[in-house]
Order: structure tokens, then C-alpha cells, then sequence
């Protein structure tokens, strides 16, 4: 294999080995595909620049603007680092020879004919939906589904039987495969891929037979058939369009450079929606907004949504679609794209990588252009600095974090470890729900600690922990009345938080107003006597969660009143 075959195939390794690290959700695999693409870029990509982003460039320097408006700047600094990656990926993508698409196109099928026999054998094991890329089925749906619209292109050219075989082969297998795995979105992108390639062949007639074959199958498919296909009869298939409204609501509170990268889950705390699932109404949280349009408008506002757009319309329309392959990665293109446009897949780095790449590879001449001295010095200075930079405060920052949050470990080390990691993630749940009890266990001072607790609760309103948190504070220093102002803003939120509704009656029978504190001792047990599922999660343990002895205690001296209680 000679330099240029070698220089050809780097893409699809990367990709490969970005498969290899669990789809790149975690930020450690991250880190280590970082350092190997850098080095890769140091010393084997001698035309590595800056030069050819484009687009993509003009989105980076927004995103870097938006940098300074961002509440916490350090943890959107990781995000950005994070897309800098991609962006360079698109760049070392577009300098390689056009044989890189066959090569590219050719992992892709590969990968993606994994992820299908795996779907297909989870579902023949009676096993649920997972997949080779994490526990979302939606990650390998998105290779699946692309591979399913390429497959359709190479038919479209087949020029032999046995081409034409190998192709039917891959529709039928990534078909299966996207079936068993139950994906809407990859059902959805893999159709667009599909009438896309009709409509670029100016080939109509098999664009109506297509439409009327897919109205013929749903209006012939048992209910049950076509209910599952679309989760019907899943109680969360349609909580995504209340996310994509909860974005929208995050969009107009801030349309310009929106609530800063990586930062969408805390403006989905501002504007959460209720979901009853049995016990809570505000226990679901998201860090994306499962539309990467939405989600990229909701972190860095409406310009860089339309960037986006702009970019990757550029790549697919623009780029030359004769020969064998480029259509193949057109469909690619356009697969990803329209089911990111209503998914989460992009949350998963590998994909993210498959679609940049695609991209690159589209936009890749062979020719090569003359760069203006020291630039490649210049541009790979600039991204070891900031991966470097990303790495060690992201790393500071996890063990920072779990110190502060080890019971095991002395309060006042907890707190010190506390009060470093806020500055890099300040709103991040966890660490503002142990900062209210590290508070008082170190200062004892109720005043400090209710401040904490109002600070939490401005940047989550609809967490009714921290409002608890508040009125235990008030309690303990001996103002009931703000206390009960409190514990009802926490029971407006969730009717079911035990500990708060035994504290509140408590504080009623302690200022002798004997009926209120039976109404609440009466809601209690009702929310005692529901048949209900044992909870899920943290968040619905916490709710159920109450203390036996002061409830025996209370009852006990609820009895002693005439009429109040049984």
C-alpha cells in the first residue's frame, strides 16, 4: 500500500476506532481519540489548515465568542474544544484523495452491518434495543439507516448481477437491522436519504411507487404493527415534541448566543415541563434537546443553527455527485442530517465524526492548495493548547466532584473539594444539592445555608429539593413562617414529597392549628397508600423518603387531640 492509499484510509480507521471506544459518549474516550488524532495530525498530515473550514469556521468563531457569554465558562470551553475536533476532522477529511470515499463508504457498511446483526439478535433473544455504540439504539440506527440509503445508491449504479445482489443484500440486512432497533428517527432519515437519491436521478415514477407503497403498508398494517413502529404505546414517545417546545421557550429567552455550549440541560431545568410518571412531575432531566438544530440554537443561538444549515447544505449540494461514490455520501449526508434534525444521535461522537467526515469527504478535491507559512504550526499549537487545556480541567473537575460528593470523606474536605468544582460547572445538579448540607455541617450558620438553597432554587425553579432544603434552614433557626412558605412552593411542585409535607405538618401542629396539620397527615398517607411502581431514580427515592420516627412521633401526638386523628 503506498502513501497516498495509506493517507486514504486514515478516515475509516478513525472512524473505526471511534466505534471502538464505546461511540465517544464519555469524555475520557474523548480525550484519547483526541490525542491520537493529534498525533496523527502532527505527523501525518504535512497540509493540516485552517484554510479550508469555511462555514465551519465562521461557527467556530461564534461558538469562541459565545464563550464570553456563557455562565460558566470553563465547562462550555470543554464543549467547544469538543466541536474543534469535528471541525478539524472535516478539515483532515477534505485533503484526502477521492479514493478515501470507497474506503469511507466501505466502513460505514461495515460498521453498520454489525450494528444490524446485533439489533436483529437482540430482538430474536427477546432482549430490548441497544445496540454497538451505547445503550440508545438511535447511535447505531444512524449508521444503519445511512447504510440503508447508500445501499439504495449503489443499486441505483449497479452495473453487474453480482453488484446488484451485494446491494439488495444491504438493504435487506440494514433494514432488519433498523427495524429491530425500532428507530423513528433512522427510519425517518433513511426515507429522506432515499427520495433525496430519487430526486437527484430525476427519477419521479420511482418516487410515486415509493410513496404509494409506503401509504399502501400503513394503511395495511395491523394496529399493533403500526403502534409500535411509532411508540404509541410508549407513555414517553411524545415527550420529545415537549422538548423540542421546552428548546424553543430556551430559543426566544435568548435567540442570539442562547444559554452557551454544553449548558442546554440547565436552561431545561428553567423551563421544564411537568411529566406524571407515577410519583413526580419534574423528575426527568435531558442534557440535549434531541434535535441537534434545536439544541445547537438553544446553546448557541438562532446564527449558529443557521450556520449549520448553511455548512451542511453547502457540502451536500455543492459537491460533485458523479461516479460511483458520491452519491453513496451524499445519502450519508443527508440520513444523518434529518435524523439529527429530530434525534439525540449527535449526543454519541462517533456519529458526530460519521457526519463530519461524510462532509469533508464530499467537500475533498485531491488538490492541494498553497498555505501561508507557519499556518499549520499556528492551527496545531492553537488545538493541542485547547484539548490540553480541556482535558485537564475536565479531569480537575471529575475529581473535584467526587470528592465533594463522597460521604465518607471529613465535611470540611468535601467542602473545599465543593467550592473548587463549582467554579468549573456551577449549576451542575449534584454538587448544588450537596452544597446546602456541606454548608451547614461546616458554618452551622442557617442564614448562609438558606442563601445557598435560594441560590440553588433561582437556577433550578422547578427542583423542589433545594426550596426544602430552604425551609429546613428557616425551621431550624426558628422562622416557621418562611419555613411554610417554602415547603408549599416545594408541594406545589411535587404532591408526593413526604418529608416536606410530615415537616409542614408538623410546623402546623406546633402553632396548635390541629386542622391543617391532620389535612396534611392525611395527604401523606394517601401518597403512603397509592400502589405505585418502586421508584426509578434518586430524584423519585427522595421524594418517597421519609423518616419513621418523627412520623410515629407526630401521629402520636396528632392522637391526643380530640377528633383529629383515628
Amino acid at each position: 500500500m503506498n502513501r497516498n492509499s495509506q493517507a486514504s484510509l486514515l478516515p475509516a480507521l478513525f472512524l473505526a476506532l471511534a466505534a471502538a471506544l464505546g461511540g465517544l459518549r464519555a469524555w475520557e474516550a474523548l480525550s484519547v481519540f483526541s490525542a491520537v488524532f493529534f498525533l496523527c495530525l502532527a505527523f501525518l498530515d504535512e497540509d493540516f489548515s485552517v484554510s479550508g473550514l469555511g462555514v465551519w469556521g465562521l461557527l467556530a468563531l461564534w461558538l469562541a465568542v459565545g464563550l464570553a457569554f456563557s455562565p460558566e465558562p470553563l465547562n462550555s470551553f470543554g464543549h467547544f474544544s469538543r466541536y474543534l475536533l469535528f471541525f478539524s476532522f472535516f478539515i483532515f477529511s477534505s485533503r484526502r484523495a477521492p479514493s478515501a470515499g470507497r474506503l469511507w463508504a466501505g466502513a460505514v457498511f461495515l460498521l453498520s452491518a454489525l450494528a444490524s446483526v446485533f439489533s436483529v439478535a437482540e430482538a430474536l433473544l427477546g432482549m430490548g434495543p441497544g445496540g454497538i455504540l451505547g445503550v440508545n439504539p438511535n447511535y447505531a440506527a444512524a449508521f444503519m439507516a445511512a447504510a440503508l440509503a447508500g445501499s439504495a445508491a449503489l443499486l441505483a449504479v449497479a452495473a453487474g448481477k453480482a453488484e446488484k445482489l451485494r446491494a439488495v443484500a444491504g438493504l435487506i440486512l440494514f433494514s432488519a437491522g433498523l427495524l429491530a432497533a425500532n428507530s423513528r428517527g433512522g427510519l425517518l432519515g433513511a426515507l429522506a436519504a432515499v427520495f433525496y437519491l430519487l430526486w437527484l436521478r430525476r427519477a419521479l415514477r420511482p418516487a410515486l411507487y415509493l410513496t404509494a407503497g409506503l401509504l399502501l403498508i400503513a394503511a395495511l398494517l395491523p394496529k399493533e404493527q403500526f403502534g409500535w413502529i411509532l411508540k404509541l404505546d410508549d407513555p414517553y414517545s411524545l415527550e420529545r415534541l415537549k422538548i423540542w417546545r421546552t428548546a424553543l421557550d430556551a430559543i426566544v429567552a435568548s435567540p442570539f448566543f442562547g444559554s452557551a455550549p454544553g449548558l442546554f440541560e440547565r436552561a431545561f431545568e428553567v423551563f421544564k415541563f411537568p411529566f406524571y410518571n407515577g410519583i413526580s412531575y419534574y423528575g426527568h432531566s435531558t442534557p440535549h434537546a434531541h434535535s441537534e438544530l434545536l439544541n445547537i440554537a438553544a446553546e448557541a443561538g438562532i446564527p449558529a443553527a443557521c450556520l449549520m444549515i448553511w455548512g451542511w447544505g453547502r457540502a451536500v449540494f455543492a459537491a460533485d455527485d458523479a461516479g460511483r461514490w458520491g452519491p453513496v455520501l451524499k445519502v450519508f449526508a443527508v440520513s444523518l442530517f434529518v435524523q439529527a434534525a429530530v434525534d439525540i444521535i449527535f449526543y454519541s461522537g462517533a456519529v458526530q465524526l460519521f457526519f463530519f467526515g461524510t462532509l469533508g469527504l464530499l467537500a475533498a478535491d485531491g488538490k492541494r492548495t498553497a498555505e501561508v507559512p507557519g499556518s499549520r504550526v499556528r492551527a496545531l499549537s492553537f488545538l493541542l493548547v485547547c484539548w490540553c487545556a480541556a482535558f485537564v480541567l475536565r479531569s480537575g473537575f471529575e475529581h473535584d466532584k467526587t470528592c465533594a460528593l463522597d460521604a465518607d470523606k471529613p465535611p470540611v474536605m468535601r467542602e473545599a473539594c465543593l467550592k473548587t468544582a463549582v467554579v468549573f460547572a456551577p449549576g451542575d445538579a449534584a454538587l448544588l444539592e450537596a452544597a446546602v448540607p456541606l454548608s451547614l455541617a461546616v458554618y452551622g450558620n442557617y442564614a448562609h445555608t438558606a442563601a445557598l438553597a435560594e441560590e440553588s432554587a433561582l437556577k433550578r425553579p422547578r427542583d423542589p429539593f433545594p426550596l426544602f432544603a430552604r425551609a429546613e434552614a428557616f425551621y431550624k433557626a426558628g422562622a416557621s413562617q418562611p419555613a411554610k412558605t417554602e415547603l408549599y412552593r416545594a408541594l406545589a411542585l411535587e404532591p408526593a414529597f413526604l418529608r416536606a409535607r410530615l415537616r409542614l405538618a408538623g410546623i402546623l401542629a406546633e402553632e396548635k392549628y390541629y386542622r391543617g396539620a391532620a389535612a396534611e397527615l392525611s395527604r401523606l398517607e394517601a401518597e403512603l397508600g397509592k400502589n405505585r411502581a418502586a421508584p426509578g431514580c434518586n430524584y423519585d427515592r427522595d421524594l418517597l423518603a421519609m423518616p419513621e420516627g418523627p412520623y410515629a412521633e407526630l401521629r402520636k401526638k396528632m392522637r391526643q387531640v380530640p377528633g383529629r386523628l383515628p
